[in-house]
């Protein structure tokens, strides 16, 4: 018999007072579809059912919610048969498993809830994600955090070319930036005739998206470097082939005769500058930028050694590079400890400074020697201070300092697996002895006189 609301109450209350279950079914008008079931619970709670067969011919049945006459708080006698009439022609779909068929709608809700909330997230993050300058300057946070001597010249690198230049770029979200905007950027200062400039640009843009794109889920980023939602590298897409053409790698190296003239007129001066290129000299041509930042605490006088820390690379953690001091490199140690008192830095051009110089410092120092040199006509061409390293290293090749060696005066060559992991020899006795037998030669060129006590590394070593 069809139930009516009336019925429904009946039973409710029958089932109270006989403290059983009792069941009721909706009258239908064919067999094999389905059918609608009421339980009215000893309890007082009363439920709707949906009972079918399923494909193996078992009975099964899908609880639809719990009735109520008014349908506040449940479902009407209605809304249970129009629940039941949509099962049903699922059923009659050829759906028979109605239980796995609702389950997997459930669950393909879920995921069209949650995707959906992601996308939403997403597009919040989107919303808010920081802009080129923000990406531009986390990078620089990124590099100082790291300790790297390039920090500075990146951020003014920065802020010529893209801040100042493009000032609508810098404000875009870094998310938005393309492979054309970057171009854009690289080719107005081409047109400037500063195509080096370009090409280290390209390089540092590159490196900065790469840094912010590997930061999310990366426990150990600079903070600065989340939240720009980046999806690609524009910079990574503009060809560097082409730029690689103003990659111009120097070759200068000064004759024996131009050393003279240079350690002759650096001789006449005094002050740190000097002291401090005397003293990068001494230690087989070290980069000015690692010189300047040698602690006090990096000196020790008693074991006649310094050490360096080289960051330069992508290396995490700087690199201690220990060098001996020749008996003139201590001198000059030793009177930059004199000159600059309690001050943290060795090398500190000013009374009141804290700071170490800027290479520019030393590098206008030799810049002006060398106008100098070029004007009387000693020297073809311009040499700079990093030439200087060059000509370093090419001396000591000629005096037979092997290549091991010279990479472990000069720090470079040395980010390879056997000799961070394999090669654990620290080459102190080679240095040193390359380095005094150096000293020596530099002393002879100064002077110009033949020192007959200088010994070829050669010649030690066949000894």
């Amino acid at each position: 018999m069809s139930m009516t609301d009336k019925t429904v109450a009946k039973a409710a209350r029958d089932a109270k007072e006989a403290g059983t279950d009792i069941w009721m079914t909706d009258a239908a008008k064919q067999r094999g579809i389905g059918r609608l079931r009421l339980r009215a619970s000893a309890n007082g709670q009363t439920s709707f059912y949906f009972r079918y067969s399923t494909a193996s011919s078992k009975q099964d049945q899908i609880a639809l919610g719990i009735y109520d006459r008014s349908g506040a708080a449940g479902l009407t006698l209605g809304s249970a048969r129009a629940r039941a009439g949509e099962l049903s022609k699922l059923y009659q779909s050829g759906r028979h498993d109605l239980r796995d068929h609702l389950a997997n709608e459930a669950a393909a809700d879920r995921a069209r809830t949650a995707a959906a909330a992601r996308a939403r997230i997403e597009a919040e993050r989107q919303a808010v994600a920081g802009t080129l300058q923000t990406l531009m300057d986390g990078y620089v946070a990124h590099l100082t955090r790291q300790g790297k001597l390039a920090a500075q010249d990146v951020k003014n690198l920065f802020r010529h070319n893209v801040e100042e230049a493009f000032p609508h770029l810098a404000a875009m979200r870094a998310a938005d930036i393309t492979h054309r905007d970057i171009a854009a950027i690289l080719a107005k200062m081409i047109e400037r005739k500063v195509g080096r400039t370009a090409s280290k640009l390209r390089s540092y843009l590159r490196a900065a998206f790469g840094e912010a794109l590997s930061a999310e889920g990366e426990p150990t980023a600079h903070p600065a470097l989340l939240g720009f939602a980046l999806t690609s590298n524009p910079a990574a897409l503009v060809p560097a082939r082409k730029l690689a053409a103003y990659n111009l790698v120097r070759e200068r190296v000064l004759t024996e005769a131009e050393m003279h003239h240079f350690l002759g007129r650096l001789d006449k001066q005094s002050g740190v500058a000097h002291d401090a290129i005397l003293l990068a000299l001494y230690l087989g041509g070290q980069r000015s930028a690692q010189l300047l930042r040698l602690k006090r605490t990096d000196v020790d006088l008693v074991a006649s050694e310094v050490t360096l820390f080289d960051g330069k690379g992508s290396r995490q953690q700087p690199r201690k590079h220990v060098l001996p001091l020749t008996e003139r490199a201590a001198e000059v140690v030793s009177r930059l400890i004199a000159l600059n008192g309690e001050k943290p830095y060795l090398i500190v051009t000013t009374s009141q400074g804290k700071k170490p110089p800027r290479s520019d410092t030393l590098a206008t120092v030799v810049r002006e020697i060398s106008a100098a040199m070029v004007a009387e006509g000693i020297s073809r061409e311009p040499f700079q201070m990093r030439d200087l390293r060059r000509t370093s290293e090419t001396m000591l090749a000629r005096m037979g300092v092997s290549k091991d060696v010279r990479a472990h005066i000069l720090s470079h060559g040395l980010g390879g697996v056997q000799d961070r992991v394999y090669n654990r020899h620290d080459y102190a006795d080679e240095k040193r002895s390359a380095l005094e037998a150096w000293d020596a030669r530099l002393a002879e060129i100064a002077s110009g006189v033949k020192q007959t006590n200088v010994v070829p590394m050669r010649a030690k070593a066949k000894k």
